[in-house]
């Protein structure tokens, strides 16, 4: 048996893969309703923030919300070759045909994380596929917008649309807690607070909480307690 199935759940709530819980944001609906809008008017938007802030659970929520017709390319900056060509990432939409005969689709929606590690070039690359509508709308994610390296085009095209996520604080991480296990009370307020003080964002918070859980699991405890806590403190 699973961990997590001793305090009733069907799958890890402290997941931090973005592909799931994104239902469970908190504090994010004015951004949400900001980001569709960009994506439905035809613009370009970007998410700033730290690591572990939500950035990538936002794109995910974009992806499931308008993918579909193969209309949405989602690119991680960070994992990919620093020579990433844009245009063969848009060409790959259209497999081999694309490849061979140089064919790019119209109207995507491209979504593109952590711009931090992007190339000038390819920032004018982007430039460029907008503004010949094979691109219909984008969404950048950033740890910081003014340290990305966009061109003064590009600059120009985002212009004030810039999303600041919420800062890192107790209330939001009793929130996202209480969010993830459906208020089912296997963690009280108070020790949320000390987990929080021991995670320098969401992403180790919710990394913390698991550990946690399963201190208590292992014990066959149904609710967590201060004595489990132990674990974060414990040498790897």
């Amino acid at each position: 048996m699973d961990w997590y199935e001793t305090f009733d759940f069907d799958e890890n709530p402290f997941s931090i893969d973005a592909r799931e819980n994104f239902d469970k944001l908190v504090d994010m609906e004015e951004h949400v309703e900001e980001m569709n809008y960009r994506i439905n008017a035809g613009s370009m938007l970007v998410v700033e923030g730290p690591e572990g802030s939500g950035k990538t659970t936002l794109l995910m929520m974009a992806a499931d919300k308008f993918g579909g017709r193969r209309k949405v390319v989602y690119v991680d900056c960070e994992i990919l070759d620093k020579n990433l060509n844009i245009t063969h990432v848009l060409q790959e939409r259209f497999g081999i045909i694309g490849r061979l005969f140089n064919k790019k689709p119209k109207n995507m929606i491209l979504l593109m994380d952590n711009v931090n590690y992007l190339s000038k070039k390819n920032t004018e690359r982007i430039k460029y596929y907008f503004d010949q509508n094979y691109i219909k709308s984008i969404i950048f994610t950033a740890n910081s917008y003014s340290r990305a390296k966009f061109s003064d085009s590009l600059r120009d095209r985002i212009g004030q649309r810039i999303v600041k996520l919420p800062k890192y604080n107790k209330d939001l991480a009793v929130e996202v807690i209480m969010s993830r296990t459906d208020n089912n009370e296997m963690f009280n307020d108070q020790i949320i607070t000390k987990i929080f003080k021991s995670s320098k964002n969401l992403k180790e918070l919710l990394h913390n909480c698991e550990k946690v859980a399963m201190s208590a699991a292992k014990k066959e405890r149904r609710r967590v307690q201060m004595a489990d806590l132990k674990v974060l403190s414990d040498k790897k």
